[in-house]
């Protein structure tokens, strides 16, 4: 992006702004809001096309450019209406109402904390359309069977891996919960049977629910898992750190998650049409396959 040498850099402002601290113009330094992960990654993605993936070209700042700081209201319209996912899809209105967010906070900090002009922009639902109620899909119990059967026969890269993700989806885990599993909260010692702490639904890491029976199936998918976890220290080992891993050790990203399930259903002749725009929030909101199944020992 090209930029005259006295604007300020969009990207510098982004980053503090992110990292939770901030000058302001007066100098002062200002410890602003604690972000969770998820919503840094998100805004830093959508914004400034932080950690973006091969195929990422829509960012905010990399499609206004030299307007970044002289756009008007329909530019944000034009680009949160060509948003799609990776694989070419349109971004489905709920998504674009929170790429729409982000660039309303973004501009709503430099102008209240930064001294910046003040952008008049109209509300979310004025530039990005109105948004569905959230997960108002539901794959059918015929649809999630055949996932579970797709899941079982999937021979791609990392089977054992593509396995539990899809097994933790199905039992009703968000995408962000599966992500934020973590070893040490998943206990095999008990004499009930296996357990396991979830991250709440709340997008924060450090908040679990308490210890609850893990279904059979996913059991099974642990245990197949388990030896060949690709766990590398500092990020992960053998009993500490993400339950989905990279090649890494890292956990699995927003980016990769959705694109293992949907890999997974294409293998099936019965998702083939659905996989390309599976959600993983559509699966963990539809009739569970492992519903009638008990965990071991469980009532």
């Amino acid at each position: 992006m090209n930029r005259s040498p006295a604007a300020p850099d969009p990207y510098a402002i982004l980053r503090e702004w992110l990292s939770g601290a901030y000058v302001r113009p007066d100098g002062q330094e200002v410890r602003g809001r604690a972000w969770d992960e998820d919503t840094r990654y998100r805004y830093g993605l959508l914004l400034g096309g932080f950690q973006a993936p091969p195929a990422w070209r829509q960012d905010w700042f990399g499609y206004i450019g030299d307007l970044v700081w002289h756009f008007e209201a329909r530019d944000v319209r034009e680009w949160a209406g060509g948003l799609t996912n990776l694989d070419g899809s349109p971004l489905a209105a709920s998504s674009r109402g929170r790429a729409v967010s982000a660039v309303r906070s973004f501009y709503t900090h430099c102008a209240e904390d930064l001294g910046a002009s003040r952008w008049h922009l109209p509300p979310r639902r004025a530039l990005a359309g109105p948004t569905p109620p959230v997960n108002s899909e539901r794959m059918t119990r015929f649809q999630t069977d055949a996932l579970r059967t797709a899941a079982d026969r999937y021979r791609g890269p990392h089977p054992e891996r593509a396995r539990l993700a899809v097994y933790t989806t199905l039992a009703g885990l968000r995408p962000g919960q599966s992500i934020a599993l973590v070893v040490e909260h998943i206990q095999r010692d008990n004499a009930a049977g296996p357990t396991w702490r979830l991250p709440a639904k709340n997008n924060s890491s450090s908040a679990v629910t308490g210890f609850q029976p893990v279904p059979r199936p996913v059991v099974w998918a642990l245990d197949e898992y388990m030896p060949v976890r690709t766990h590398k220290a500092p990020h992960s080992t053998a009993e500490t750190g993400p339950l989905l891993v990279s090649r890494t050790g890292r956990g699995l990203d927003r980016v990769t998650f959705p694109r293992i399930i949907r890999d997974v259903a294409a293998g099936h002749p019965d998702l083939e049409e659905v996989a390309p725009s599976l959600l993983p929030d559509v699966i963990a909101h539809s009739p569970s396959p492992f519903a009638e199944e008990q965990a071991p020992g469980g009532r």
